[in-house]
């Protein structure tokens, strides 16, 4: 009888770490397209995703994505009218809902990244700081990221 509960709990080991690779993490890849041409390029932004990302909104305004614990998220900015002119993401700030990242302002660069740690019920509500060329201007984006299923 030993035997048989020696091998039923290796069964049920072994199911669980297989069954642990079907929720592997995900990369979301969020491209900002900025107007570099435009005065006011915070008002002629608009977001891409990549293919393994559902979007719940997709107008600047309200834009919405979704993601799991455990996924990273890569926010990178280009121009859609000059390919020459830099857009850089400066911060991601935090400004409501569940804190899903280790930290409240994710510093940036060319781009930014990190990785969900925790859920919750409403959108994460964020502030995405961003400059264009050589400019020293800050400008701001308001999307969200909702973490769960579709």
């Amino acid at each position: 009888m030993k035997l048989n509960k020696t091998n039923f709990l290796v069964l049920v080991i072994i199911v669980a770490l297989a069954s642990h690779g079907l929720y592997a993490q995900s990369v979301h890849e969020i491209t900002l397209n900025v107007d570099t041409k435009n005065p006011d390029p915070a008002k002629t932004c608009y977001f891409k995703v990549g293919k393994t990302t559902s979007v719940l909104n997709n107008t600047p305004a309200n834009f919405t994505i979704f993601a799991q614990v455990g996924d990273n998220i890569k926010w990178k900015g280009v121009s859609s009218t000059e390919s020459n002119t830099p857009v850089r993401i400066r911060a991601i700030k935090y400004i409501s809902g569940p804190r899903i990242f280790s930290s409240d302002v994710i510093k940036g660069g060319e781009s930014a990244e990190a990785t969900v740690i925790r859920g919750g019920k409403t959108p994460y509500k964020y502030q995405l700081q961003f400059s264009v060329g050589s400019n020293t201007s800050m400008y701001t984006m308001e999307p969200k990221i909702q973490i769960g299923e579709q």
